[in-house]
């Protein structure tokens, strides 16, 4: 598909926009919050899902019901990505449910179709498969560097190298089952569970990226290499 990397780019500026949206129809519009989040959510997705409108089109990038037989079995190890945040559900701090639900299906939703489907396709069209997931997984986990400044620096560097190895992982079940449904929803998952953690803790952080480096290095080398010819 041809102006796969504008669209990568359109819709990131769009998911980095989106919180603005939100506010102007909070502090503008005297939109309820929730209201608010809910109507700038389907503003960005609307917006995105006209550019590829087209059943062709949402089939390329992964908009639809996957392939193979027995999914769960053949994909117990994307189940292993959100437990690593399972415990701040015990030890964390208490949310307001439905904003973090709202926003974790947004993030989900908006990360998968921008650094798996559209940035793998991107790159995939430029050079392989293989290329597209360390390119596309790397891009993502940097995309965190964001957060310095906002957590310490070992926090901040311990989340890159978890997106990274997110990334290889979700990229990896993109390809094998051609659709991006599956990680939306576990992304999702991790995220709200991830909510819960006012202050990030060691121990946790820690586990949770050689939990997810673990599957990367099962995905990647034992899975896709051997199952799926490059290019």
């Amino acid at each position: 598909m041809k102006r796969t990397g504008i669209l990568t780019i359109v819709s990131l500026i769009l998911y980095l926009f989106r919180s603005l949206i939100c506010g102007l129809l909070i502090g503008t519009m005297h939109v309820n919050e929730v209201l608010a989040e809910g109507l700038s959510i389907f503003v960005v997705l609307a917006v995105i899902f006209f550019m590829i409108r087209g059943k062709e089109r949402l089939t390329y990038f992964g908009i639809c019901g996957w392939e193979g037989d027995g999914f769960l079995k053949a994909n117990f190890f994307l189940f292993f990505v959100p437990l690593v945040n399972l415990p701040y559900v015990f030890l964390g701090a208490g949310i307001d449910v439905m904003p973090a639900i709202l926003d974790s299906i947004f993030i989900g939703v908006m990360e998968e179709l921008i650094f798996r489907s559209f940035l793998c396709r991107a790159v995939e069209q430029r050079l392989d498969r293989n290329k597209a997931i360390i390119i596309s997984s790397l891009i993502f986990g940097c995309f965190h560097l964001i957060n310095i400044g906002n957590y310490p620096l070992i926090y901040v560097l311990l989340q890159v190298v978890y997106a990274f190895s997110m990334g290889i992982v979700f990229a990896v079940v993109f390809y094998k089952t051609k659709s991006i449904l599956p990680c939306m929803v576990i992304h999702a998952m991790v995220d709200f569970l991830g909510s819960y953690a006012a202050e990030p803790i060691l121990i946790i952080e820690a586990i949770g990226t050689i939990v997810c480096i673990a599957c990367a290095i099962y995905c990647f080398f034992l899975l896709f290499r051997k199952s799926v010819p490059a290019g």
